[in-house]
């Protein structure tokens, strides 16, 4: 018997830091060059574009269980913290994501910044 663990038709096993930081590669990619960050990402980092998608869906998806759990809870409790509702709610890889997207937003806008001031 061998000690080996199996291989075969399995692919390779991401973790959900690795997941999250592709996510947020397209994401970036996508705000910058406005489309195209499935297939950057594919390429770069040798994922296929399905996997990537059902990644970024997943992502975006709500956790219906939890969702409604949460609802009740809030309606029985009372708020003693003063962070937004939207920042508590979120995971760590979604805020990941969105300050990636904006700061690839912010560099879009400082570039054409830059255009514009060089014509006055």
């Amino acid at each position: 018997m061998v000690d080996n663990p199996a291989t075969g038709n399995q692919g390779k096993r991401y973790t959900a830091d690795e997941k999250a930081e592709i996510v947020a590669y397209i994401v970036a990619y996508d705000a910058e060059h406005k489309r195209g960050g499935m297939k950057a990402a594919s390429d770069k980092y040798g994922v296929s574009v399905v996997t990537l998608s059902n990644w970024k869906k997943k992502d975006k998806a709500p956790r219906k269980g939890k969702a409604k759990a949460k609802k009740v809870a809030a309606k029985k409790s009372v708020k003693t913290t003063a962070a937004p509702a939207k920042m508590i709610a979120d995971n760590p890889e979604a805020i990941l994501s969105r300050l990636q997207a904006i700061r690839s937003e912010i560099h879009t806008l400082e570039k054409e910044y830059d255009g514009l001031k060089k014509k006055l």
